[in-house]
């Protein structure tokens, strides 16, 4: 490639700001747009749910190693699976613990915003419905009360990453055999996942496919 593509591999930057480095580097003046503050708060949003995103992977792959569930439900699935450990370190897979809401009130006390956990899909809120008297000639509309759950929980996670390696979204499989649960439950369409334009591993593969100029899917 040229310059600019080995700042955004080498570094991990989007494209402007690979561009702004150089310029930095080497002294040279770029002139930017203004941004108007809908695109500002647009890239901000952005940027929180990548945030989230990543503390989310580092939490799970925390549970896998250093809590008595992980280690023994979580990295023994993976190890009777066959999988070494330097893949599960290199696609950061992970543990959710079997609570409903562990990783939500662990992230919420740690600081993040509710407004992003919900965002990334990481967490889902529910909202109680007020209760109303049917012989009441006026109802007292109170404010629905908002709960907090996990998305995953119970489930080995499977981060999944954009092409320059920022984790985007997640997959988690459940080990329990309840007919009831889901095999399988998936992060839903974010401001920053787009299923469709994503292919799970390309960022871990895309180097060797370049070399061999070939692929299987």
């Amino acid at each position: 490639g040229h310059a600019i593509n080995f700042i955004m591999e080498h570094d991990k930057l989007t494209y402007p700001d690979a561009l702004r480095y150089l310029a930095k580097k080497y002294n040279i003046e770029i002139t930017e747009e203004e941004q108007t503050p809908e695109q500002i708060q647009h890239n901000n949003d952005r940027e929180s749910l990548l945030v989230v995103s990543s503390y989310a992977q580092k939490h799970f792959s925390e549970n896998l190693y250093n809590t008595d569930e992980g280690k023994s439900i979580g990295l023994g699935y993976f190890k009777e699976r066959g999988l070494r450990e330097d893949i599960i370190q290199k696609f950061q897979l992970g543990y959710s613990i079997n609570q409903r809401s562990a990783f939500t009130d662990i992230a919420i006390a740690t600081g993040y915003k509710t407004e992003y956990l919900v965002k990334s899909g990481l967490t889902i809120e529910y909202r109680n419905e007020p209760e109303i008297n049917p012989e009441e000639t006026e109802v007292e509309v109170k404010p629905a009360e908002a709960r907090y759950v996990d998305r995953f929980w119970g489930r080995v996670m499977f981060p999944i990453h954009n092409q320059s390696g920022r984790v985007i979204a997640f997959g988690g499989r459940t080990l329990r055999t309840d007919k009831k649960t889901s095999k399988y439950v998936n992060s839903p369409e974010t401001e920053i996942y787009h299923k469709s334009d994503v292919l799970y591993g390309l960022y871990h593969s895309k180097n060797a496919i370049q070399k061999e100029k070939f692929c299987f899917l």
